[in-house]
């Protein structure tokens, strides 16, 4: 079965495709009119009184804590209590229900699938508290989380509401749903990224990886010193800054398959352009690090590499996508880092040494076992098989057709339907309202 659109590897037709998304933005301003319909016609929301409660006990806390120590940061929070503010008013209202309910399903398949196979003296908050979805700020890929840490009661996903009707990028939910998850389980970050640390460092010393050397003078910008990088130790640094976003993205694939990448593409695109941060350090110096997100060029390795991991029975799709890739990357011969949005380069890396680098990182993220997992690598304790793909593939016609019993099969998960819908969006744009109708609407 071909899966991929092969028009798409026409930088033109590919250009058509990301517009088309942009026409699926969804504004409605019916929201504000139920909610103050509800608000003349609601009596209280007494049977939420706990929940509502836990939060406000936070938030009061966290108020004063910030007046008292940190009163530039209030703004901050302001915004974050938006956040929770619109999660709990949009659930408890039923204002927003259908999307609400389409995700809430998604993000307890996959939240719970992988949390119930981690020890429990692992997990930091309760098993049972499934992040919430609100529909949130921002463009079509403004896919974002508040992971449950500082003692908030729940995490939230912030699911913009211009995606409302581009059901098909839903497939960042798994990414966001494995920032949750790495807050939640106890010392998983320390351990992932010490492995990734120490894998690139042999790499480089073994010369699986060529990286030069770093020294990079700080004096004519203000800081009387330099920053040093032995290659390997670049490398390290590299992969422990990207560690987080690049394990959301295992947490897609060993979900939803080669789908997750084919969304992701269409968010991340495949360019080479990187940035490293400075940021104030002890006694007057500075700190230096990579942006967490990777180099979308490296990223798309990353994924197809971690794909082809998970067994022969993904080949096909894999193949597919990295002709998409092969076709739409520039043809840049190195990755600049560049000092936050400067033209300052801070390093030139080969992209080729570091595609290398990213098929070692997926080794890592997917097979390498974890003391915090109970022994057990990502792969091991959540995979997505080769009769996982096949029941995606059984869905992508029905959901296309706007066929109501699309998911009642057998077997069938939200991450199915999900992974379903992007090749669905492939198959036939022109059936994208029927797809996104049907996906909301019958998921449940």
């Amino acid at each position: 079965m071909k899966h991929l659109n092969s028009l798409l590897l026409k930088s033109d037709t590919w250009k058509e495709m990301l517009v088309d998304n942009q026409r699926m933005v969804s504004v409605s301003l019916s929201e504000v009119e139920q909610v103050l319909r509800l608000a003349r016609m609601t009596p209280g929301l007494a049977k939420y009184e706990k929940a509502l409660h836990q939060l406000s006990i936070f938030f009061d806390k966290a108020f004063a804590l910030y007046r008292k120590e940190a009163p530039d940061e209030l703004s901050e929070l302001v915004a974050l209590w938006e956040r929770y503010s619109a999660a709990v008013l949009q659930r408890y209202t039923g204002v927003i229900a259908v999307e609400l309910r389409a995700a809430d399903h998604i993000v307890s398949n996959i939240f719970a699938r992988f949390l119930a196979q981690v020890p429990n003296q692992n997990v930091a908050y309760a098993a049972d508290v499934i992040p919430l979805v609100y529909g949130g700020e921002g463009g079509l890929s403004a896919y974002f989380t508040h992971p449950p840490d500082l003692d908030r009661p729940f995490a939230i996903i912030n699911l913009p509401h211009s995606a409302f009707a581009n059901v098909w990028q839903w497939l960042a939910l798994p990414h966001e749903i494995g920032h949750d998850l790495y807050a939640t389980i106890k010392g998983l970050d320390t351990e992932l990224e010490t492995a990734l640390g120490d894998r690139m460092r042999k790499a480089v010393q073994d010369g699986e990886v060529k990286i030069p050397d770093i020294d990079f003078d700080l004096t004519p910008y203000g800081h009387g010193r330099s920053i040093k990088y032995s290659g390997g130790d670049f490398l390290a640094a590299l992969w422990k800054g990207w560690a987080n976003e690049s394990q959301g993205d295992m947490m897609g694939l060993i979900n939803c398959g080669g789908a997750t990448i084919v969304g992701l593409q269409q968010i991340i695109g495949f360019g080479t352009g990187g940035m490293w941060r400075l940021r104030p350090g002890p006694d007057g110096g500075v700190r230096d690090e990579p942006e967490p997100h990777p180099v979308s060029y490296v990223r798309n390795a990353l994924n197809i590499a971690g794909l082809r991991l998970l067994g022969q029975g993904h080949k096909e799709l894999a193949d597919e996508i990295e002709e998409r890739f092969t076709a739409l990357r520039p043809a840049d011969t190195h990755v600049a880092f560049r000092f936050g949005r400067t033209r300052v380069d801070f390093a030139r890396i080969e992209v080729g040494e570091l595609v290398k680098s990213a098929q070692l990182a997926a080794e890592i993220l997917l097979k390498q076992p974890l003391k915090v997992l109970g022994d057990k690598s990502y792969s091991q304790l959540a995979t997505f098989t080769e009769e996982d793909q096949q029941k995606v593939d059984s869905l992508v016609e029905p959901l296309s057709r706007g066929d109501s019993t699309f998911a009642s099969g057998a077997g069938i998960e939200a991450r199915h339907a999900l992974g379903a819908t992007v090749l669905a969006f492939e198959r036939d744009r022109a059936n994208s309202h029927a797809i996104n109708r049907c996906f909301k609407h019958f998921l449940v």
